[in-house]
């Protein structure tokens, strides 16, 4: 179930469905959802995403 792309150099794993995902994006204070950082940071801290930051070499 597991689905992984990147954001800039943030590598995210999804681990439920997408439907999960915009319900509990839904229920986010409207100025929680205004901004991308918080939004992740608020999945992240769910347990619904992992956040991987990619290093450049």
């Amino acid at each position: 179930m597991a689905h992984t792309f990147e954001i800039g150099r943030l590598k995210v794993t999804r681990h439920v469905d997408k439907s999960k995902i915009n319900a509990f994006v839904a229920e986010l204070p409207p100025e929680k959802r205004a901004d991308l950082k918080e939004v992740l940071l608020a999945l992240h801290e769910e347990g619904l995403i992992t956040i991987e930051e990619r290093l450049l070499h």
